[in-house]
């Protein structure tokens, strides 16, 4: 039996203005059945995932897979038993190789650099370093990838664990793509990508089409007015909610104007965001407020 845990989709400025509305996220499980290729075997926890289970074992996602007969990777069932096949069992080989004392993989139609970097519990920004990609939205079919150590990163910069984030995430190479533009803007304005990855995480699920009740739009959720306060007086350029770039853009602006006025305080800041800043010094942070705040601390904890 699976696990939904729901969360709520609020705007930029005080909520009283709005009715409430929720997305539900849903922990999706499913049903594993042993395979003859185990050496080892895996009772799955609560909140597991297959990719981090592969990267915990040393094996690849696709390699579960086969040993199990799982056509799903997004599914596993909490408390069900995995074999975990040894290194050089048929998945193995169907995907990655060695060469030069390392690991390789072949690319296969219509994977992408996030797909693989999952599969073998690897940073795309590593799986990138190593192989000299500076187009973290193309890969070439038949392109064999040198894999980097799991959980390794490039000098300079840790990256983004593709593997820790939220499974519906993870199977969705659309709003994958969107990890750079998080990386970037929060880069440009001295803020903690995974507070903002985390934000509009729960605001919309990465989801730009999203569009509240009370006119909130896109990834952070953003209202009519603080996309017009933004545009005529923070950025003073002209900015399109509806661009998934700009909205991830005034969702990071926002946050750094907040930390600013909070003394750097993730919890007043998230509170600002959510209920408006002024409301906040004026009442304090309102029940709704406080869920609101625990919910994206939570999420940035375990997936970001």
């Amino acid at each position: 039996m699976g696990m939904e845990v729901t969360v709520r989709v609020p705007t930029l400025l005080s909520r009283r203005r709005r009715s409430s509305r929720t997305v539900a996220m849903v922990v999706i499980t499913g049903l594993a059945v042993a395979g003859p290729l185990a050496t080892n075997s895996h009772t799955v926890r609560r909140g597991e995932t297959l990719s981090g289970i592969a990267r915990d074992h040393g094996v690849t996602v696709r390699d579960i897979a086969q040993a199990n007969g799982i056509s799903d990777v997004s599914r596993v069932l909490a408390g069900a038993t995995l074999a975990l096949p040894g290194a050089g069992s048929p998945g193995a080989a169907a995907g990655a190789g060695t060469a030069a004392g390392g690991r390789v993989h072949t690319v296969g139609a219509g994977e992408s650099l996030w797909r693989i970097a999952v599969d073998h519990g690897v940073t795309v920004r590593s799986l990138a370093a190593a192989n000299g990609i500076t187009d973290l939205n193309f890969v070439r079919s038949g392109q064999r990838l040198s894999l980097p150590a799991a959980g390794s990163s490039p000098s300079g910069g840790g990256g983004v664990q593709v593997s820790r984030l939220p499974s519906r995430l993870q199977s969705s190479p659309e709003r994958l793509q969107l990890v750079p533009r998080f990386e970037h803007w929060a880069a440009t304005y001295g803020i903690p990508t995974d507070l903002l990855m985390a934000t509009a995480w729960v605001e919309s699920g990465w989801q730009n089409h999203v569009v509240s009740s009370a006119g909130a739009m896109g990834i952070g959720q953003l209202m009519p007015d603080t996309v017009t306060w933004m545009r005529d007086h923070v950025l003073r350029q002209p900015v399109d909610p509806a661009n998934p770039d700009d909205n991830i853009r005034m969702s990071a602006r926002y946050l750094r104007w907040l930390l600013d006025r909070t003394e750097g305080d993730p919890g007043t800041a998230l509170a600002g965001y959510y209920q408006g800043l002024a409301a906040v010094r004026a009442f304090g942070p309102y029940p709704a407020t406080t869920v609101y705040v625990a919910d994206v601390l939570a999420f940035r904890d375990r997936h970001f």
